[in-house]
């Protein structure tokens, strides 16, 4: 998968059903195996239907909360590096500051002694 022009892997599964999603996944199996008429089968279908859904809203939420814990980390990553090189910089800056003093100080005073 590319995201954000880097390469990343990713993987799925296996996935295990929670005690709930085994006994909802029973029932409608069970319906749907015991269902001999059109009109029994509907409110079973609309109800995994909605379930469907429901799931569905719930994955693009996560997804997009995953980019955007991404893009922050990014953000974050580019502001750390950011903030080492004005560190670097400063650090750079004060060396030279100090240097100059010091050689001032030798212009004005010949001798090391004084």
């Amino acid at each position: 998968m590319n995201y954000n022009g880097r390469k990343y892997i990713a993987t799925m599964g296996p996935f295990e059903h929670s005690t709930e999603r085994e006994f909802a996944l029973t029932v409608n199996k069970r319906a749907i195996h015991d269902c001999s008429d059109i009109n029994q089968l509907k409110p079973v279908a609309l109800n995994l239907l909605q379930g469907w859904c429901s799931m569905q809203t719930a994955f693009q939420s996560i997804m997009l909360e995953n980019i955007e814990l991404r893009q922050t980390l990014d953000g974050r990553d580019r502001d750390l590096k950011a903030a080492e090189e004005l560190m670097i910089q400063a650090g750079n800056t004060i060396e030279q500051m100090r240097c100059e003093r010091q050689s001032m100080t030798a212009m004005r005073l010949p001798w090391p002694f004084g």
